[in-house]
């Protein structure tokens, strides 16, 4: 289309335009007869204007229309309409010309690069009419005659609803669709409103055990605590006047404490529940039915393994309550039905697998009013949907194939079809890039509906006939086109290309395949280079690592905004960024499952295979310099890393680190170490059922005598999900082997650690021991 030539032409002349100006300022060195290297803020001068040129479409209320802009040099936008079921794009205006068309309008002047333009629908008469906003004025727009006029009543496509005001103390009350009863919890108690006449209600308390470890309330943001009136754990069920929560008991669980050093006056002890691998008390859950006619509720015994896990999806049908329970060992399922009248429940699908279930994909959809459900399984080996009846029978397979099936994103039970997300479809370049398919329920008519390759978001029309399909990879701009049901493009937007960014001194990362060390299974990545790269030099080689298994944290898609490890890179570092076996639960089951029972060990093989590899292939990495860092499970890999292959990885910087798996959470060691029942199974005193388990998995402490290089281990004081005992515990490992190491503590700072200081802490440590390695002693001289 002419409109994407222009678009890339307009980036050309942009960057162009960036580029003078960057001459100007200050010229790029420049190492060889045909390239020129860019300064950090001349590059950023052309991210920044790269940013403002990428074109982001949306749908336009009420039609199939999509609006989208594209913005010149200067900062003026042009506006278009495309029109997918014509498989054309209609240019409407620039900033010019809608402020002059509009001024009539307007109260004051405006200026044609600040105006502010939206389209909030189409004319419910005519089609050609779109309703309109110029600085907050409303105003129609004739597509036919190109002029703005005031809208005519009538016209406008917005829902008017009555205002009924909610007294304060209300607001949390959830009421049945009828609004003959309201529940909401207070003080972790459940209270019953009955709506009366003349607005007289009456209110029941329906519990009295309640209490911050064992309560009815959810919360949120304004309830933390959860003490003070709040949203009740539950819902009602369809429109009838039954009610249901599912409440968890943590009273027995276990407290960890921190210590607040920035406390205001003193330092502060703060508590918090935590279960531990092999914990004899762990959270507890309970089913209750709440019968609002009655005023009563009751307790329905859900109970099937000791210690399970129990899931309940929201906005349930009037077909019964559904709940997931599964074993404390994770390799066993069951979808459960309630009876909301008998209180009778009844186990429809039951699903076992080996050594693990895939806790991060697994998923189900009741559907039509509990006549059948949708059933994610990896029975096959990889993640597909299956179709079965209200009884729990198998009606068909919905997906097939060799590929993971992901989100359901939309499911139309009257056509009866679904559009999911997936994973490693035999089109894709790349097994980790999303892309979007359709099939029907009875696994006819598979239609893939991006066959782009890159990573892809879509947005579906209000009539599900066309998708927004926007889809990039991390070394290409977006590309969006407008698709129909079947795949067929209708329309394209113009993007910016990418082969222009090279042009002009932005390195794009290297997409890499590569084997693992088992030299079977293919690997991907990313390599940085930085921004003054000479192939003909040495360059010391940083993985940036993170193991899985829930996720491996590669970027996917492009990002115009500086990443840490392109920033990283400029300082004259390789970086490598690689997803490993047993690193991502989007592969298939053998390959996330590849490191269960072997939670410490697993992923490092494979890191140190990848560098050699690459090192083989790309003479400008230097194998006699390698770094690692990481944080989380990346911090634990990193010191793993280091502590077993001490001759290969000379630097590392390992951040708040699960270093001992053994005080770390309980769903993370017992899912991927594994863990075993070592008593049969009993009835508690509260009529539970009770059994004994143990989990134990390898620790980086054990391997503290190995260390060889230079280790800077990092720990927030306030980190609540990785204690930092493990990092204390392995410092302290250290000390007794007499080695030389670095500890940084983050005052305040909880898991999560961000920010200049820390990125510079990482930054600072590489070029400082790692750029110019000559060695280090690691042993405390006696």
């Amino acid at each position: 289309m002419k409109l994407l030539s222009a678009g890339r032409m307009g980036l050309a002349s942009i960057l162009a335009l960036v580029f003078s100006i960057a001459q100007a300022q200050q010229q790029p060195t420049s190492f060889s007869k045909d390239r020129k290297v860019w300064t950090s803020s001349q590059r950023d001068s052309v991210r920044r204007v790269i940013a403002a040129a990428l074109t982001y479409p949306s749908w336009i209320f009420n039609s199939n229309f999509v609006l989208y802009q594209t913005t010149a040099h200067s900062g003026l936008k042009t506006f278009y309409i495309a029109d997918p079921e014509h498989s054309k794009s209609i240019r409407l205006f620039d900033g010019n010309e809608l402020v002059e068309l509009s001024s009539a309008y307007l109260p004051k002047s405006v200026n044609p690069i600040q105006v502010d333009f939206s389209v909030q629908g189409v004319s419910k008469t005519n089609p050609n009419i779109l309703l309109c906003s110029v600085q907050g004025t409303v105003l129609q727009y004739d597509l036919k005659k190109g002029v703005f006029t005031e809208p005519i009543p009538g016209n406008t496509t917005s829902i008017s609803r009555p205002i009924n005001p909610m007294p304060r103390n209300d607001i949390w009350t959830l009421y049945t669709k009828d609004r003959a009863y309201g529940i909401y919890a207070e003080n972790h108690n459940l209270f019953l409103k009955k709506s009366g006449a003349l607005g007289k209600d009456s209110v029941v308390q329906l519990n009295y055990d309640g209490n911050p470890n064992y309560s009815f309330a959810r919360k949120t943001v304004s309830n933390q605590k959860r003490g003070q009136r709040g949203p009740w754990l539950g819902e009602w069920l369809g429109d009838t006047h039954i009610g249901f929560a599912l409440r968890s008991d943590q009273r027995k669980v276990r407290d960890l404490s921190l210590i607040n050093s920035l406390a205001l006056y003193a330092p502060v002890r703060v508590d918090y529940k935590y279960e531990l691998p092999g914990d004899e008390d762990v959270t507890q859950y309970e089913l209750w039915l709440l019968n609002a006619d009655s005023a009563k509720m009751r307790q329905v015994n859900i109970d099937r393994f000791p210690d399970q896990e129990v899931k309940m999806n929201q906005n349930q049908q009037s077909g019964g309550i559904y709940f997931t329970r599964e074993s404390r060992t994770v390799d066993t399922i069951q979808l459960c039905r309630v009876d909301p009248y008998t209180f009778k429940t009844t186990v429809l699908i039951a699903e076992v697998g080996k050594p693990i279930l895939n806790d991060q994909l697994q998923t189900y959809t009741v559907i039509n009013e509990g006549k059948e459900v949708i059933w994610w399984s990896e029975r096959t080996g990889k993640g597909a949907y299956y179709l079965y009846d209200q009884k729990g029978k198998l009606k068909n397979a919905i997906t097939k194939g060799d590929f993971v099936a992901g989100n359901i994103v939309h499911l139309d039970t009257n056509a009866r079809y679904i559009i999911l997300e997936g994973f490693g479809y035999k089109s894709a370049n790349n097994p980790y890039h999303k892309k979007f398919y359709k099939v029907n329920l009875d696994g006819s008519g598979f239609v893939e509906l991006t066959p782009g390759q890159g990573d892809h978001a879509t947005t579906l029309s209000l009539d599900k006939k066309f998708i927004i399909d926007r889809y990039s990879s991390v070394d290409s701009l977006p590309k969006c086109e407008i698709r129909d049901m079947k795949g067929k493009v209708r329309a394209s937007i113009p993007m910016l290309d990418h082969r222009t960014l090279k042009d002009y001194g932005l390195n794009a990362p290297i997409l890499q395949k590569v084997e693992a060390a088992d030299h079977v299974t293919d690997l991907y990545g990313i390599i940085y280079t930085p921004a003054d790269f000479d192939p003909h030099q040495k360059y010391p080689v940083i993985c940036n690592v993170y193991p899985g298994p829930q996720v491996d944290g590669i970027p996917l898609g492009f990002d115009i905004a500086r990443s840490n490890n392109e920033k990283l890179a400029d300082l004259g570092f390789i970086v490598l960024q690689f997803g490993y076996r047993g690193s991502s639960p989007l592969r298939g089951r053998d390959f996330y499952t590849f490191g269960h029972g072997n939670l410490r060990d697993y992923a490092l093989a494979d890191c140190k295979y990848v560098v050699e590899q690459l090192a083989a292939s790309y003479s400008y990495m230097d194998l006699d310099r390698v770094g690692i860092y990481g944080h989380s499970g990346g911090g634990f890999m990193t010191a793993a890393a280091m502590l077993t292959y001490p001759d290969f990885f000379k630097v590392g910087v390992s951040s708040s680190g699960n270093h001992d798996n053994n005080i770390y959470g309980k769903f993370w060691t017992e899912t991927y170490q594994g863990v075993e029942q070592t008593k049969p199974t009993t009835v508690d005193s509260l009529g539970r059922l009770h059994a004994s388990f143990v989990s134990s998995a390898p620790t980086n402490i054990e391997l503290a005598k190995n260390l060889k290089g230079r280790l800077l281990l990092v720990t927030g004081d306030m980190d609540n999900n990785v204690h930092p005992a493990n990092t204390i515990r392995l410092a302290n490992a250290l000390i007794k082997n007499n080695k030389r190491f670095d500890l940084m503590i983050l005052p305040g700072i909880a898991h999560e650690v961000s920010g200049d200081y820390y990125s510079s802490l990482i930054s600072n440590y590489f070029v400082d021991h790692l750029k110019n390695w000559k060695g280090f002693d690691v042993n405390m001289v006696k």
